[in-house]
């Protein structure tokens, strides 16, 4: 209400988040609609004030107004009009400065030395988890295998049907496609060697690697990251226990053990799948591609396929195991842990498989 010298705005009942917004509005409104005259804001009525009411009163009382019509709050009660009073008006008047520009050198510069950073802590951790391993190998006795046989079981028997479908759509695929091309110079025969050599040598180990990198990497890094967030990693170090030990050293013998298991079955069902499609496409026997595939491998061929298995599935275990260890506070802190450790260790695979074809061409 308005009289012939100021403006009356009745504040009463319960101001709180889910009544502010309409009151704070028509105040506002108020004190637009009347710049010249002063205003008057009666709480003698008011019963309670949330944070949010406190933010309302404050900011009512802070509106900048020519001389002689400024804002005055009476009948507040002492409670809340210490709060007000507690607080300079003046000191939240003071612009806020822009964010400084941050130009693409600096990003590149910020995220090298990110990356670095995180290269040190992962050469830090791989020297825990080789002194674990090797205590492992020569003192079989300390090592929890039921906690590896839980493990191994989650990595390896939940994660084969995934498995025998990829490694039986490689083995499609590369038969197809290369036998449409062998066709063409009349050497469809020769597509088995191509099957068998890309199976046993990259695809069988590689399509695994990868697939476990996106189901397994993501639950280890997960897992250890909400222990993390949890505190139950402190727990474990104020017990006196090793948490490299007890938490990391069974998912890596998990992984170095099943892994090969399943890069095999890839090789058997991917093999399978290549033999299907050239009896039915390219008429050629499964005799016949028994036969001349038993002609294009080696035993070195499987054995390298072996060995790359073990090295992605310790690499994928690594990994994981370290972006948990590092996760943040706070639930979210979890989920990008498992998005880096799915990310981080795909690439790794892709890096290591590259080695690996340069070492042994």
């Amino acid at each position: 209400m308005a009289s012939a010298e100021n403006v009356t705005v009745q504040l009463e009942g319960r101001i709180t988040a889910h009544t502010a917004t309409s009151i704070w509005r028509s105040a506002l409104e108020t004190l637009a609609s009347h710049p010249d005259r002063p205003i008057l804001i009666d709480a003698s009525r008011l019963e309670y004030v949330d944070t949010v009411g406190v933010a309302m009163l404050f900011d009512l009382g802070r509106q900048r107004r020519p001389a002689g019509a400024g804002v005055v709050i009476q009948a507040l009660p002492p409670n809340l009009a210490s709060l007000l009073h507690h607080y300079d008006a003046a000191e939240f008047a003071v612009p806020v400065t822009g964010r400084r520009h941050v130009g693409v050198f600096e990003h590149v510069g910020r995220s090298t030395v990110a990356q670095l950073r995180v290269l040190r802590e992962l050469l830090g951790f791989l020297s825990l988890c080789r002194r674990a391993l090797m205590q492992a190998f020569t003192h079989p006795g300390t090592v929890a295998w039921t906690d590896v046989l839980d493990v191994g079981t989650e990595v390896g028997a939940h994660a084969v049907p995934i498995v025998l479908l990829m490694g039986f759509l490689m083995g499609v695929i590369i038969a197809f496609e290369v036998g449409l091309v062998a066709r063409e110079f009349g050497a469809i025969i020769f597509v088995v060697n191509g099957v068998g050599k890309a199976m046993l040598r990259e695809l069988g180990a590689l399509m695994t690697a990868i697939v476990l990198a996106g189901r397994t990497g993501a639950a280890f890094a997960a897992q250890i990251a909400t222990q993390r967030v949890n505190e139950e990693l402190n727990a474990i170090s104020t017990f006196g226990l090793d948490p490299v030990k007890f938490l990391v050293l069974p998912r890596l013998l998990a992984a170095i053990l099943v892994v090969p298991l399943l890069a095999v079955l890839a090789d058997v069902v991917g093999l399978f799948g290549g033999a299907l499609v050239m009896a039915s496409t390219f008429n050629v026997s499964y005799l016949q591609f028994y036969s001349q595939l038993l002609k294009a491998v080696t035993a070195q061929d499987f054995m390298l396929g072996i060995v790359k298995a073990a090295v992605f599935g310790l690499t994928i275990a690594v990994i994981g195991c370290h972006r948990g260890f590092r996760t943040g506070a706070g639930p979210a802190s979890v989920g990008l842990s498992a998005t880096g450790a799915v990310v981080a260790s795909i690439v790794m695979v892709v890096v290591i498989d590259g080695v690996f074809a340069v070492m042994t061409s």
